[in-house]
């Protein structure tokens, strides 16, 4: 990876982006043990932006109660997703969250793909912001499709 790269693939305020940042958050947040934790129910979802599923984009779920877990997820190829809070697809625990949603597209310079802008408004990037809003239920969570214009 060169050093324009590097600068780029960081971490930006109040935002994902993909390499380093991603790596630590995989090894710091999905390695912890839930057994420590509350129990966490599945949660899967749809996000869509201007109408197409937005594959690779990032989900984070805030707890409104001021809890520090942070249930993610990464968009698939046909929108759909799956939370993660101690294991990869475990969900998220019961209470109520602020969604905030970022989606760095991928552009190529010199034949490499390396992350472009964030193309969701800057409204969904923030908790206090965002008007995405859920209730994750104890039991099994299927949500409204969230849809970004």
């Amino acid at each position: 990876m060169s050093r324009q790269d590097t600068r780029r693939g960081g971490y930006r305020a109040g935002g994902w982006a993909s390499g380093p940042m991603l790596l630590a958050l995989a090894i710091g947040g999905l390695g912890c043990s839930g057994d420590d934790g509350p129990k966490t129910y599945p949660v899967e979802g749809v996000l869509r932006v201007g109408g197409e599923p937005a594959a690779g984009a990032f989900l984070v779920f805030h707890p409104t109660d001021g809890s520090e877990e942070r249930p993610r997820a990464q968009v698939g190829p046909d929108g759909t997703f799956r939370l993660s809070t101690w294991s990869e697809g475990d969900g998220a625990p019961a209470g109520d969250y602020a969604v905030t949603v970022e989606w760095w597209k991928l552009r190529f310079e010199h034949g490499e793909a390396v992350p472009g802008a964030n193309v969701i408004p800057p409204q969904y990037t923030s908790p206090e912001q965002s008007p995405l809003k859920v209730t994750v239920i104890e039991g099994e969570n299927r949500l409204e499709e969230f849809q970004i214009r």
